[in-house]
């Protein structure tokens, strides 16, 4: 196993462990995609600040704000990387107010998407940012009435920031998923990689190419990838730039190294042996964010995640 990869994965336990005593009584999913935000950014959770970040949560915004609920754990993660949280709230209740100008009143999407905006750093940007995206969500619920839903606010916001025009997008999204409809994937699902895929690059024969390679590997060696939620993030691994055999091989490594944690063991495990891969494949993911179109694939990847399984 690569060093790196075990710092990686050492990282990511002891994050999950640290959250996990913030708020005890969340669901147990929301731990691990906290805990892969600490580890992208190179940062230590601290139990004291977490916990101090908590109150400065609840006496600015209240128990009952966009702020509550699932999302509050990443809100007070944020809050607890920054040296100033109490002016990290002050942007990300900014953040919030433009995005209650610009799109429709969907609450629960209305943290993640102050989030993605916070993310880009000049908040004389952000404005101009909101408007763009509103268009482009508009322009989705045009053309899909029916099928937007408040994810696509996030992801119109992700667009902006990639700097890739949405039609590109849409028709690489359209063309990944006819090449990948062997997979029998749920409609969500599949729609849900090709976001991901489409804002990597190559072409999509090459990404679809990749991503069937790793998947089929996995299988041959003895792992058996969840076909659901978990399924952009296998996408976003197969998007690294490493040769697939060298990916595959990683995160079989980290799915290994996790296997030996008390969270990922025992007769009744936190964990399943699916979402324990899915993890690993999270932990690899994030090790190689360097290129900026893989980073936006990254954040995109765990909204989603926060999308499907907690709003």
């Amino acid at each position: 196993m690569k060093q790196s990869l075990e710092r990686l994965s050492e990282q990511f336990v002891s994050a999950q462990k640290t959250i996990s005593r913030v708020q005890p009584l969340l669901s147990m999913y929301a731990y691990p995609i906290c805990a892969e935000l600490f580890v992208e950014r190179g940062v230590e959770p601290d139990l004291k600040k977490l916990k101090k970040c908590e109150r400065i949560l609840i006496k600015k915004a209240g128990l009952f704000s966009d702020f509550s609920g699932t999302s509050a754990l990443a809100i007070i993660s944020l809050l607890s990387m920054s040296e100033d949280p109490e002016a990290m709230y002050d942007r990300l209740k900014d953040a919030r107010d433009l995005v209650r100008r610009y799109f429709p009143p969907v609450p629960d999407y209305v943290a993640l998407a102050a989030i993605v905006l916070n993310e880009e750093e000049d908040q004389t940007k952000w404005e101009e940012t909101a408007r763009k995206a509103a268009d482009i969500y508009n322009a989705f619920k045009k053309k899909h009435r029916i099928l937007t839903s408040g994810g696509d606010i996030l992801l119109s916001l992700l667009l902006v920031r990639s700097g890739k025009e949405r039609e590109a997008v849409t028709e690489d999204a359209k063309a990944c998923a006819e090449r990948l409809s062997d997979h029998q994937l749920d409609p969500k699902s599949l729609q849900a990689l090709c976001r991901v895929l489409s804002l990597a690059d190559g072409t999509p024969d090459e990404k679809c190419e990749r991503f069937t390679r790793l998947y089929e590997l996995l299988k041959d060696r003895g792992r058996k990838y969840g076909k659901e939620y978990q399924i952009p993030m296998l996408g976003l691994a197969a998007m690294l730039p490493q040769e697939i055999e060298e990916i595959a091989q990683d995160i079989i490594d980290v799915d290994n190294y996790l296997s030996k944690e008390d969270m990922y063991k025992g007769i009744v495990p936190r964990y399943s042996k699916t979402v324990r891969l899915m993890h690993a494949a999270m932990v690899v993911a994030g090790s190689g964010g360097a290129s900026q179109n893989l980073y936006i694939a990254m954040e995109i990847t765990m909204w989603m995640l926060f999308d499907v399984l907690f709003i």
